[in-house]
């Protein structure tokens, strides 16, 4: 890289699409190559290309952000000289993909930085320091992304265009494809002080993951009661939950055995592990409504200090139409902040697109249904004055 002390007469132009200009790929990394080529249509991917006043590319940026969220991460920049890298990454934070109606205007920007191919000099962190954004704190190890040792392992920096998030939950990510309550709720116990959490052991934070899973689950999904339930008895337990948590469904039937419609006995397994989860819901005293919740009233929960654990459906996130558990912890602006702890890795995704993720309140009206006819699952956890 160059340091200079006056940035060099760039152009910027913007565009749909993720591609990284053939004059900066014939010396890309392959690992940066790769980032590149990873396909992400779903994420409305664009592309910021800087060009020297003689036209030639000196620099480029790919940014990209989840359908229906209030968020674009900075994928990659890349660029020789510091002060062409600053200028791309202020046109990038300032950049939006073009509203189809599944893209809220972003009210935070997060870096993602690849330190297996580009790692941060001095000059580049204080340049992002001058951009506006500030570091992220290091999320717990899980995932490929979250770790430092892993040749996948990112850090990010965030934006945010009003007051940044206060109450953030310590960041895991789900490490098998059916512990996503299980990882919502420990986070949640995590944010009040649990720790479960390792900083520095992958096997004894997926021990921890597996066992609650295994209390929990309704075989392989957690449904909103027996999830409830396990999160009381380890929330008083470690002393960190002083009041139950309350749950609202708003069916009275049992919940996620849509799978199963083919097989009367698996049904049936699934009912009488459910028929379980209340029968000691009962004799905790766990509040249960029977009703639809509506989204002002989650907002108002969040807003009152309650954490809260949203039953939800990711196909219009990302294409996925499968039922999963995300944690609510703040609200930002106009927007509902989730922990997700699902990463698409596939497509891109990393932990920075998922640890702090701004939902607006359509979108969380939107995504906050399951089932034929629709149901909504809610768990709040209390805060101090909501007891």
């Amino acid at each position: 890289m160059t340091n200079t002390s006056a940035p060099q007469q760039v152009r910027i132009d913007a565009s749909a699409g993720g591609t990284l200009p053939a004059a900066l790929a014939r010396d890309a990394a392959p690992e940066r190559l790769a980032v590149w080529e990873t396909e992400r249509a779903l994420w409305a991917p664009r592309t910021l290309t800087a060009y020297d006043p003689a036209g030639a590319a000196v620099g480029a940026a790919l940014t990209a952000g989840r359908p229906h969220s209030a968020y674009r991460k900075i994928v990659d920049v890349a660029a020789a000289d510091d002060a062409v890298w600053a200028a791309l990454v202020a046109a990038a934070r300032d950049d939006a993909a073009t509203d189809d109606g599944t893209r809220p205007a972003p009210i935070a920007v997060h870096f993602e930085e690849h330190p297996a191919f580009a790692p941060l000099s001095d000059a580049r962190r204080a340049a992002l320091g001058a951009a506006g954004f500030a570091a992220v704190a290091a999320p717990v190890p899980s995932i490929p992304s979250t770790r430092a040792d892993d040749p996948a392992g990112v850090a990010a920096w965030s934006f945010w265009r009003g007051a940044a998030p206060t109450r953030s939950a310590p960041y895991y990510g789900q490490t098998t494809d059916v512990t996503c309550g299980a990882v919502a709720s420990l986070m949640a116990l995590e944010q009040r002080g649990n720790h479960a959490f390792s900083p520095d052991s992958l096997v004894d934070n997926r021990a921890a993951e597996i066992a609650f899973w295994r209390r929990a689950t309704n075989l392989p999904a957690c449904e909103p009661i027996g999830l409830a339930v396990e999160t009381a008895k380890l929330g008083a337990e470690t002393g960190v939950l002083p009041a139950l948590p309350r749950v609202f469904l708003s069916t009275p039937d049992p919940v996620l055995i849509e799978e199963f419609s083919s097989s009367e006995g698996e049904r049936a397994l699934r009912t009488d592990l459910q028929l379980e989860s209340l029968r000691q819901a009962e004799a905790l005293g766990l509040p249960i409504e029977r009703r639809w919740v509506d989204v002002p009233e989650i907002f108002e929960f969040v807003r009152g200090g309650s954490q809260v654990l949203l039953l939800i459906d990711l196909t219009e996130l990302i294409a996925d139409p499968t039922p999963h558990w995300v944690l609510a912890t703040e609200v930002v602006g106009d927007t509902l902040l989730i922990s997700d702890p699902w990463v698409n890795a596939p497509t891109g995704e990393s932990w920075v697109d998922t640890f702090a993720l701004p939902l607006p309140a359509a979108t969380v009206d939107l995504v906050t249904r399951w089932g034929d006819p629709a149901y909504r699952g809610v768990i709040v956890l209390p805060g101090a004055s909501d007891q």
